[in-house]
């Protein structure tokens, strides 16, 4: 039972980290950068911060694979 919820939290994170970290920092970074380039300025700027700070929506699924190996090891 410890492996599969194990298992299962450990994947839920890399989905976590995946779906946070790629799809809504930096590819909403950069769609949001592109979308407003000649509109808004504070939003190309939030566009780029996104981009360029997309790893620390990893952090979250990292942390959670770290729970998961952790409950699968103990």
């Amino acid at each position: 039972m410890r492996v599969i919820i194990g298992g299962l939290l450990f994947l839920s994170g890399l989905a976590l980290a995946f779906w946070l970290g790629i799809c809504v920092m930096l590819y909403g970074g950069i769609m949001q950068t592109v979308e407003n380039w000649q509109v808004d300025n504070s939003a190309v700027v939030w566009g780029i911060i996104r981009a360029v700070f997309f790893e620390f929506g990893l952090a979250a699924g990292f942390i959670m694979c770290v729970v998961g190996a952790s409950v699968i090891d103990d």
